[in-house]
């Protein structure tokens, strides 16, 4: 496989995309916290976006899997700060930011600040600061963190290993979405999984209520990481599809 690596001011991004690079519209798909834009989740709604006429990728944030650079890198300033020079790299068209998890609220973050984003879609996201790390996962000052290997449809025997520095956690602390999404009038759709034990359903419902029409809410019946689970995966290329065809261009 070619690695695709995109230079934009700040950083080197690997990115996974699809479609005509000359589209007028650009979708980016936002990888969970230490996920990998390879997971088929990501792949699939970038598949489907491109499908739908939009230039669309993934990309694995600063620091992370294939995008070079150290880990310290990967934090929600940074993240933000890729979102909106991807966004500048590839011509500051009209773009649609989805992301699950973390990725979900950095998309609620991007949205509303970016004048060149039109829709945004958090798919199980939690609208403040990253979840505390339990203690005993903490060595040297850093979060020992296991993911699947791509495409991560299946639990994998082997795990990518991540020392996620504290100052993730810090970083991500001053970052808050409810602010910007009360008047935010951009159509948005969020997603929560019903059997979610990671980002409480109820929370997903605070953001949706506190935010500015026009908005959509759709259930899942999952757990957080849908990625296992293929008529899920479907199921949300398919709300997507509903959602765009409802709020087009």
């Amino acid at each position: 496989m070619i690695m695709n690596i995109i230079k934009t001011k700040s950083f080197e991004l690997a990115i996974y995309a699809k479609g005509e690079p000359g589209s007028p519209k650009l979708a980016l798909v936002l990888p969970g916290r230490l996920d990998t834009k390879d997971y088929v989740h990501n792949t699939s709604l970038v598949d489907y976006l491109a499908s739908r006429g939009y230039f669309a990728l993934s990309f694995d944030p600063p620091g992370t899997w294939e995008s070079p650079g150290e880990i310290e890198l990967y934090t929600t300033t940074n993240y933000l700060k890729a979102v909106d020079e991807i966004i500048e790299h590839f011509g500051n068209k009209p773009t649609l930011l989805a992301g699950h998890s973390r990725g979900g609220t950095i998309a609620m973050l991007a949205g509303p600040k970016n004048s060149h984003v039109t829709h945004f879609i958090p798919i199980f996201s939690y609208y403040g600061a990253p979840s505390d790390p339990e203690e005993e996962r903490i060595i040297d000052g850093k979060v020992m963190s296991y993911r699947d290997l791509p495409p991560g449809d299946t639990k994998t025997k082997e795990q990518k290993e991540f020392g996620l520095p504290l100052n993730y956690f810090e970083d991500g602390k001053q970052y808050n979405a409810l602010p910007g999404l009360k008047n935010c009038t951009k159509p948005k759709l969020f997603f929560y999984g019903v059997e979610d034990d990671m980002n409480d359903p109820e929370d997903v419902k605070k953001a949706y209520d506190e935010s500015a029409e026009p908005k959509m809410i759709h259930p899942l019946n999952s757990d957080h990481d849908y990625r296992y689970r293929p008529t899920i995966v479907e199921e949300v290329n398919k709300m997507v599809g509903l959602f765009l065809d409802k709020y087009t261009l």
